[in-house]
């Protein structure tokens, strides 16, 4: 199969422009000249949707430039395992490159930023997007396509997102008054306690973060369990009880 670089792009799920992007920092091959035209082949087109795929799970250019570096080819899409710490690591994506990765048209992906469900990340002076973002909205089309209606959805998640605000202020508070402050009266040097303040955000994070997510897990359980149980039939009761027992909750949706 011979591709021109905008059927490369539309064929691997991706812009035009990153194509070229990966090609000028050495990850893509480059194409076979015919005059002024470039052509691309299937072995392009695999080597981008592995990048695709690398990039979704975390990894950054810098991690995937090494890979090729050190086996000289990218493992297929679906087999390699996040690293740790991926998210930190990763390159912003901007709206267009998150809508890309979607398939959500901008306009939306706006509408879902402006009501809070979906919210960029700092990168120094700037704000973009992560895997995280992309599998967040693929999470929020998964409910949407079995049958959540996006308005009665958005009428819940206002809710949540309103207290999750004033949980994560209340948690920074907390930080800064019993972590910070106290690492800056220790007297330690500059460079020491900004290391310190950062491994215990970390810390803070992670622990906030997880404790979160396990409470609101287990009041949806809780609550459907109490719903089926009052309603449902016994085949839904004993369906519903092979579903959460024994296995994990999480759905394997890909970024």
């Amino acid at each position: 199969m011979d591709y021109r670089v905008d059927e490369l792009a539309e064929a691997a799920g991706i812009s035009v422009e990153l194509v070229r992007s990966y090609q000028s920092k050495g990850l893509v091959p480059a194409p076979r000249h015919e005059g002024r035209v470039a052509h691309y082949g299937e072995a392009h087109l695999r080597r981008l949707r592995a990048i695709r795929d690398l990039k979704d799970r975390g990894y950054s250019l810098r991690t995937i430039a090494d890979l090729l570096k050190r086996d000289g080819d990218l493992p297929s899409p679906g087999r390699a395992e996040p690293p740790a710490g991926a998210d930190a690591d990763e390159e912003p994506l901007t709206l267009r490159e998150l809508a890309e990765r979607t398939g959500v048209p901008t306009a939306m992906l706006r509408s879902l930023e402006g009501s809070g469900v979906i919210r960029p990340r700092p990168f120094g002076k700037v704000h973009g997007y992560t895997s995280a973002d992309v599998r967040a909205v693929r999470m929020l089309l998964s409910l949407l396509g079995g049958g959540m209606p996006l308005e009665a959805f958005m009428k819940v998640a206002r809710v949540q997102l309103d207290t999750a605000e004033e949980v994560a202020q209340g948690a920074v508070d907390l930080f800064f008054t019993y972590v910070r402050e106290p690492l800056l009266a220790s007297g330690l040097p500059q460079k020491e306690e900004a290391e310190r303040l950062a491994a215990a955000f970390r810390l803070m994070l992670h622990a906030a973060t997880s404790l979160m997510t396990y409470n609101f897990e287990r009041m949806v359980l809780h609550a459907a369990h109490t719903e089926i149980e009052r309603q449902g039939s016994r085949a839904e009761r004993a369906a519903m009880s092979r579903a959460v027992q024994g296995r994990r909750l999480e759905l394997d949706i890909p970024a």
